[in-house]
């Protein structure tokens, strides 16, 4: 299984680049953020999911592990495929994807080609709880355990974080605490 992949881009389109490893090309489809950051004759590094089905073997990059991590969830719920994975990672970046899966925001993500309202309702349902946002690392993390240490549950402390983003941590822990106060 390829995990990462290190090479030359040879070449790139709307929806994939060409990267040269030990004189083979391998064909890696992107979003297109991740697509515009690769250019043509550099070494780039990315994040794999070699997809193998009966009629096609087809490599998936991203630029960095929490991308290539919320892509796996994405493509192990029912009625997801790696394209439709692909167009919601296109959204913006993980966190916000994250943060507004777990709001719940059906609308949102109905907003992306391919995605209607029964599958958006079930990527909620799937995912809602279960991301990463808190493990992220840095001041969230710090927020929800000192949230959790003063008794409130992690998944309540997670929830009242993801609406602090953007402040100090003593500022985000003053604010959780006055919202869970409420």
């Amino acid at each position: 299984m390829i995990v990462t992949l290190t090479g030359t881009a040879a070449h790139k389109d709307s929806h994939r680049a060409i990267i040269e490893v030990g004189g083979l090309g391998y064909e890696v489809h992107m979003n297109p953020s991740t697509l515009a950051a690769v250019k043509v004759g550099t070494e780039v590094r990315v994040w794999i999911h070699d997809n193998v089905r009966e009629d096609a073997h087809d490599l998936y990059g991203f630029a960095t592990q929490p991308e290539h991590a919320l892509f796996l969830k994405l493509i192990n719920i029912s009625g997801v495929g790696p394209k439709m994975a692909q167009n919601i990672l296109s959204l913006g970046p993980v966190a916000k994807i994250e943060q507004m899966i777990e709001k719940a925001d059906v609308d949102w993500l109905t907003s992306i080609p391919g995605v209607g309202k029964k599958t958006a309702q079930k990527i909620v349902l799937e995912l809602k709880g279960k991301l990463a946002i808190a493990e992220e690392g840095g001041e969230s993390d710090e927020v929800v355990s000192a949230l959790v240490g003063l008794g409130y549950s992690r998944d309540r402390a997670r929830e009242v974080v993801g609406a602090t983003a953007g402040a100090t941590v003593e500022e985000r822990l003053r604010s959780a605490i006055k919202q869970l106060g409420r």
